[in-house]
């Protein structure tokens, strides 16, 4: 039998992410697997950065409050699974940047992606579930 302790799956509040977070879940129970959820705010960041090449200032807590907003959706979405998870909300860059160098700490046994980031699995040696 196949062992899958870890599962990473990358999630941008569209459909098909959240289809892959329905099906991530349903895996994590059936393996009993630890269930790690990533999420990038790729709009803060380039907010951040549009803002700063302009000179305009941002507000400070622009990120603990979209952070907090994140992980607020994110715990909805988790309400039925019980099972051992992980929520990772990062604001560093874009998804194609930042999920490889996630990926490579946390160690997954199976990362899941929508098609959108199916590219990424090149950059990571893991085994990878596209989802369309």
């Amino acid at each position: 039998m196949v062992e899958i302790k870890k599962i990473l799956v990358n999630i941008q509040f569209d459909g098909a992410s959240l289809k892959a977070l329905e099906l991530a879940k349903d895996l994590a129970k059936k393996y009993n697997s630890q269930l790690v959820v990533f999420h990038e705010i790729v709009d803060v960041y380039m907010m951040k950065k549009v803002a700063t090449s302009f000179g305009m200032p941002v507000p400070p807590d622009t990120d603990e409050k979209s952070k907090k907003s994140a992980l607020e959706k994110i715990e909805d979405l988790l309400a039925d699974f019980n099972g051992d998870k992980k929520v990772i909300v990062d604001i560093s860059g874009r998804v194609k940047d930042v999920l490889p160098k996630f990926v490579s700490e946390e160690k997954p046994d199976l990362l899941i992606l929508t098609d959108e980031y199916e590219y990424i699995h090149k950059k990571v040696n893991v085994n990878t579930l596209i989802v369309k």
